[in-house]
């Protein structure tokens, strides 16, 4: 298959989000299984991956796409498209909105588990649990709601089509980034009603924009819709079996 110099960005500017977002999601796991310090150290090395390593390679990987996007479908880039034009300013708002909030979560999160369990139970446990469970996955998933819209708006139909397993591939890594992103936010996050309306409201935008056969060949709506419709279902369906907020089972 033979792809323009404009598409060709958007191709592998959508693989590198969906590694980044991967990476990300790996160094969690490492940072929630692994010890609390490391030797003389004390923070564990995967508190600082994921407060200084992790978010600059996503916010590097969204820029990049962002960047093809425009590039793709207008054929070229000018200052007004990146800085003025209203969806750039909806995507840089959302960008630093989420980093607020990655810093707030991750930095609250970190100090709460550093200290006793007397004051992380007092009035400091308070104010350090609304930084990181309630505020910093707020801002956290406004803000990729908001970079997703934009990079949405501008992307969708404008790269080439996929065929054969790279459509296969790019459906898997969006529930493998999008799909767990969005569960992330609405069980961990415990914002499981604005998780299904914000997995909704991309799902129903993805299937304005283009036909569900189109849908299957873009490279952009394949990275985001099949992961946040099937979490939207998941989410819905867990919350109203739970009746309420949905928890971990581990």
């Amino acid at each position: 298959m033979v792809i323009s110099r404009t598409a060709a960005p958007v191709m592998s500017s959508v693989r590198l989000l969906l590694l980044s977002i991967v990476g990300w999601e790996i160094v969690q796991g490492l940072r929630d299984v692994g010890p609390a310090t490391t030797g003389s150290w004390p923070a564990n090395p995967f508190d600082l991956l994921l407060l200084f390593v992790m978010p600059g390679l996503t916010t590097f990987a969204f820029t990049r796409l962002f960047i093809a996007v425009i590039q793709a479908g207008r054929g070229s880039l000018n200052t007004y498209t990146l800085t003025s034009h209203p969806w750039a300013g909806v995507f840089w708002l959302g960008l630093a909105v989420a980093m607020v909030g990655q810093g707030a979560h991750v930095a609250a999160n970190t100090l709460n588990n550093a200290v006793p369990q007397v004051v992380r139970f007092g009035e400091y446990g308070v104010m350090a649990e609304f930084w990181d469970e309630q505020l910093g996955h707020w801002l956290l998933g406004t803000g990729f709601f908001l970079m997703t819209l934009a990079v949405m708006v501008l992307g969708q139909g404008a790269a080439q089509r996929v065929v054969g397993g790279e459509r296969a591939l790019l459906a898997l890594g969006s529930f493998a980034t999008y799909g767990v992103t969005v569960l992330f936010i609405g069980v961990e996050g415990q914002q499981v009603v604005p998780a299904i309306l914000g997995s909704f409201a991309l799902t129903g935008l993805g299937l304005w924009a283009l036909p569900p056969y189109e849908l299957g060949r873009d490279p952009v709506s394949l990275l985001v819709i099949p992961g946040v419709a099937a979490a939207g279902v998941v989410l819905l369906i867990w919350g109203v079996l739970v009746g309420g907020q949905p928890t971990w089972p581990w």
